[in-house]
């Protein structure tokens, strides 16, 4: 009996130990409750992380998410193991398991937001914040001397080794040649970085609108790629970091810039968000939506470009 009680207690400890070792997560929003748990509170690139995804809806609702697996950055491999789901109580809950596969040298280990699809009563979206999971922390760098130091020794090449050699010199020849012939190339992107903001946005519009996309019914890539050329001009002209930044971030900080009226802003926030809606959240595109929205992009640009040069001239004017 003695036994058999020890044997519960180091269970039960067992069991307390993993739970407190435990990663999670709340994405839940309003009646939707999404909890994210792992089993392991940081990310060793050594292991597996085994991550469950836990949703939770009034029975009258329909949640779907998308498919995760291009969502995970620092993960060579993403698979998932999704349950039906299970109504009780007057709610359904959905259980996904992923097993996640560390890459050693990431940066970081990260979930980035993504689109959540409601249906019912009334249907409505909304995008989760990023979950970012911690990770080892650095290995301190070696240090000391070595204990052995040992005296070079020359060894005459062989005949191998020579015309390893003359390849490898032929190589570095046809290398310096490419370079060459690369440089030439990009003196064009060299006088586009000298451009102005709304000269850069425009070269890079019409390259993009060359690549035909659309036509080729990569509508996601358009999207993210317009969206990017509208970021980028909004970063060069308004020095806010509006790439790095999801919609509702950077929606939250061109509020607090003087530059943005509360209808450029309401403008940006619906061009973006239908955006994400084909990026995120898998609603179909067509030409005439891609058509909309670059007329969209360009029309702000132009005109965002005109009010700051009118600004300019204004304060050049009262300075003389």
């Amino acid at each position: 009996m003695r036994k058999q009680l020890n044997i519960l207690l180091a269970a039960a400890t067992l069991l307390a130990t993993t739970a407190a070792a435990q990663f999670a997560a709340d994405l839940s929003q309003g009646e939707i409750t999404i909890r994210l748990t792992a089993n392991s509170e940081i990310v060793d690139p050594a292991k597996d992380l085994m991550l469950t995804i836990t949703i939770e809806s009034p029975a009258a609702m329909k949640v779907t998410l998308p498919d995760l697996q291009e969502r995970f950055q620092g993960f060579s491999m993403a698979e998932d193991f999704a349950n039906e789901p299970v109504a009780a109580g007057g709610r359904v809950q959905q259980i996904q398991r992923w097993k996640l596969t560390p890459e050693p040298a990431a940066e970081r280990y990260r979930l980035a937001p993504f689109a959540v699809i409601v249906n019912g009563a009334e249907n409505f979206a909304f995008a989760t914040k990023p979950v970012v999971f911690p990770k080892q922390a650095e290995r301190p760098p070696v240090t000391g001397v070595p204990e052995v130091t040992p005296e070079p020794e020359w060894i005459a090449p062989t005949a191998k080794s020579i015309a390893l050699w003359i390849i490898a010199g032929v190589g570095v020849l046809l290398a310096i040649a490419a370079m060459l012939y690369a440089l030439t190339k990009i003196s064009s992107r060299v006088r586009e970085f000298r451009m102005s903001p709304i000269e850069r946005a425009m070269t890079e519009l019409e390259r993009l609108l060359r690549r035909n996309l659309p036509g080729q019914g990569l509508y996601k890539d358009f999207y993210i790629e317009l969206t990017m050329v509208v970021r980028r001009y909004i970063e060069r002209s308004h020095h806010i970091r509006a790439p790095e930044q999801t919609t509702e971030e950077f929606l939250a900080a061109a509020s607090e810039h003087p530059s943005f009226t509360p209808e450029v802003l309401s403008q940006l926030k619906v061009f973006l968000e239908s955006a994400d809606l084909v990026k995120f959240a898998g609603q179909k595109a067509n030409q005439e939506m891609t058509d909309q929205a670059t007329e969209k992009a360009r029309l702000y640009i132009k005109s965002d470009a005109e009010l700051l040069a009118s600004a300019a001239r204004e304060i050049h004017s009262h300075i003389k």
